[in-house]
Formats: structure tokens, C-alpha cells, sequence
């Protein structure tokens, strides 16, 4: 899990490039970034209505922090009912300068504050479902500090992972500081009753810098999976909530286990359809409402502004399995990750320099660019018939260049 601030880099880095292709103003002074300039072919004539010189501004456009943590604190617990659990597929498929850390503790887990679900009926137990956490933040730490893709794929899989190994990317390209430690003050479990592989559960966790415990900087859903007996636990996706957002309460059961959705579950979008209708929604036909702070949407927004409008597209598509808590008014919470893919078309003639810190750098010219992006969300879908579909939590970011 990984900060997210794309905004203004600190005066006199905003350039990790450099070089005579970043188009600057008359009025620069070497603290603009312009991250796209141009070189026409002389045998083609100027573009109509639309001026290169007007490219002035940053990139990347400002989007809210996200903070990475560590360690356990208070632990409540909550649970479900009886019920196969279901994962639905969706339809498709150090760095120089950096700051060093000082050596970093082994999380211990909190003991949960109610009993253990019993054994054969969950995924896991409660106790079992601490030390995964206590575990994954021990390992997550230490892959911040390090910046390391190899300790992050041991703790992390799927999206989880190709957006926090991008961020690692855009961070050595910044030559930025590592990561502060943090980790979870509070945290809720959300354990299925599972017997089928691959098993997972949802912990939600409210997040702290550990030089500041106090101040809880966020709060987000962990979902964990098991792809087979004995297989390590793997965080999959992780959103956070959005502000002001108070989620549906899960359901919760005999034995303490949260009650998983099935494929009978009646709501107001199926669960298995439920990606899919995410992804034509950003892309604008379909009824989930747009959260208004995903990467690649504020990115195409500010490249529309830079580019002519049809030389800049954006279209997503479901990206893995939707896995499903039912909530205490019937509905349900679902959990899964789409992919988006931004593309930059240059107009005839012409060649972009791009500078997208870890992705694109000036001195490539380019015809077309792709930037490829993961987006995961925590969805409230209410019963069938009934209003109230909406996003109440997300997580995204630059994964891929092409």
C-alpha cells in the first residue's frame, strides 16, 4: 500500500529529465515542468487551430495523499453468516539521494477482542487473521523502505501490486524520499465462512504515521487471499474510503463470520456483473456514479487540455475477481479491480516528448502513448429494485507505459 500524491513536486525537482526537449516559458524559472513538447516534420503543414506553444503546465495534476503503514494497534473484530462465500470473475480477463530508514520492528499481533471463529468454518480464524495482518505490515514496512518489487510481490498480488510497484517506479524516477512507517491504529475483520480455495476475508484498518499514532491519516479495506492450503496470504486490493463516506454495515452471523454474497444474492447489479458495469460507466454509458478522483480520469482531463481533444481516449475494463460482503439492509459490499488504459495520439506530423517520471521520459519521440492504470473499489450495491449504487472506496495508479 503505497502515498498517493501526484501534486507539485519541491521547487527545482520538477524536472527529473532535464534536457533541451522540455519546452519552457519565457517567463520560466526553473521550476516548471512542461511535460509534453513537440517536433513537427517540416514536410507536413502546421496543425489548424491548435498551437503547441500553448502547452504550459504540470504534470502530474494534484490528487489526495495516500499514506502506507505498519503496525497493529487496537483490534476490534467482526464477523458473518452461514453461506458459501463467492469470488466472481469478472468478464475480462536504495535509490540515489533517497532517505535511508533506521532498522524496522517486527509487528506483534493484537489478540482479537472476540473469540476465535471456530476452526472448519471460516477462511481462517480471528487469531489467524491478526497475525496475517501483523505479517503483511512487518513485510509492507520494510518494502517501502527498500523500495523493493520483490519483498511487495511476496505480501502483495494482482492490482495491489501493479499499482503499488508503479508507485515505487514514479518514486525512484523523483529520486523522492522513502515512505514514512505507519500502520493500522484500529481494525475490523470481515471473515466469510469459506472452505473452497482460493479463501480470502476483509480487514478494515485505520491508518497512522507511527511518529504520530494519534493522527489517523486515512482509513481502508484490506482484502486478503489464499490461492491454496498453505499458500501465503496476499493482499489484493486495497481501497480507501472517501470522504464523508459511511459504508453500509457488513451482516454478521452465528460464529462470528461475515455473511459472503452468493450467486443467488438478489441486488440491484449482479455482483458478477458488477465490474463490468463500472468500467462502462467511466467510460460513460453506464449508472454508477463517477467517484471524481481516479488517476486516469484526472489525467485525461488535464492531457485534454494540452492536446486536441480527439487525440486523447481513455477506456477501462474489469481486471480480475469481485468478492462480496452482504450488508445488513439486504444489500452488499463488493470488492474488485478494473483497468484503464489512457492513449495519447500525437497529431499528423508531429512527435510528442513526454515526461511521465518512471514511464515516459523527453528524449523518447513518440506518434502514440499508452499509459496503462489499475482502479480498485469497495462498492455498496443495494438490494434489487432499490436506489443507492455507489462507490465508497478506491485506490488507483500508473502501472504501465506502452
Amino acid at each position: 500500500m503505497s502515498p498517493w500524491d501526484y501534486g507539485r513536486p519541491p521547487s527545482g525537482r520538477h524536472d527529473p529529465y532535464g534536457g533541451e526537449d522540455t519546452f519552457r516559458s519565457e517567463e520560466d524559472d526553473g521550476t516548471d515542468l512542461y511535460p509534453i513538447t513537440w517536433e513537427r516534420d517540416p514536410g507536413e503543414p502546421p496543425t489548424a487551430s491548435w498551437d503547441w506553444r500553448d502547452l504550459d503546465a504540470d504534470w502530474p495534476p494534484r490528487r489526495r495523499a495516500r499514506v502506507r503503514w505498519v503496525m497493529a494497534a487496537v483490534v476490534a473484530v467482526a464477523a458473518a453468516s452461514v453461506g458459501a462465500a463467492l469470488v466472481l470473475t469478472g468478464n475480462s480477463g536504495g535509490q540515489p539521494g533517497a532517505t535511508k530508514s533506521s532498522p524496522l520492528p517486527t509487528v506483534a499481533p493484537v489478540a482479537p477482542t472476540a473469540p476465535p471463529s471456530p476452526a472448519g468454518q471460516g477462511a481462517l480464524t480471528m487469531a489467524q487473521a491478526s497475525q496475517v495482518l501483523a505479517n503483511y505490515t512487518t513485510a509492507n514496512n520494510r518494502a517501502n523502505a527498500q523500495r523493493s518489487d520483490s519483498v511487495l510481490a511476496a505480501i502483495e498480488t494482482g492490482s495491489s501490486y501493479a499499482v503499488d510497484a508503479g508507485l515505487y517506479r514514479l518514486q525512484q524516477a523523483e529520486n523522492a524520499a522513502t515512505y514514512p512507517a505507519f500502520g493500522p491504529q484500529r481494525a475490523q475483520y470481515y471473515i466469510p465462512r469459506e472452505t473452497a480455495y482460493p479463501r480470502w476475508f476483509v480487514v478494515q484498518v485505520a491508518n497512522a504515521e507511527l511518529a504520530a499514532p494519534a493522527k489517523i491519516t486515512g482509513t481502508e479495506y484490506l482484502l486478503f487471499t489464499q490461492a491454496g492450503p498453505g499458500a501465503p496470504w496476499k493482499n489484493a486490493v486495497e481501497p480507501y474510503l472517501l470522504t464523508g463516506t459511511t459504508p453500509a454495515a457488513v451482516s454478521l452471523g452465528a460464529g462470528g463470520l461475515a455473511a459472503p454474497v452468493t450467486a443467488a444474492t438478489a441486488l440491484a447489479v449482479p455482483a458478477g456483473q458488477i465490474a463490468q458495469v463500472t468500467a462502462s460507466s467511466l467510460d460513460g454509458t453506464g449508472q454508477l456514479p463517477n467517484p471524481g478522483n481516479l488517476a486516469d480520469l484526472m489525467d485525461r482531463a488535464f492531457w485534454q487540455g494540452k492536446l486536441p481533444a480527439s487525440s486523447v481516449t481513455d477506456a477501462h475494463s474489469p481486471s480480475g475477481p469481485v468478492y462480496g460482503l452482504r450488508t445488513t439492509d439486504g444489500g452488499a459490499l463488493l470488492f474488485y479491480a478494473d483497468a484503464a488504459e489512457l492513449t495519447l495520439t500525437a497529431p499528423a506530423g508531429d512527435a510528442m516528448h513526454l515526461t511521465v517520471p518512471g514511464f515516459y521520459s523527453p528524449g523518447q519521440a513518440l506518434t502514440r502513448a499508452g499509459i496503462g492504470y489499475q482502479e480498485q473499489f469497495a462498492t455498496y450495491d443495494p438490494p434489487s429494485g432499490e436506489p443507492g449504487l455507489r462507490v465508497v472506496a478506491d485506490y488507483s495508479g500508473i502501472t504501465s507505459g506502452s
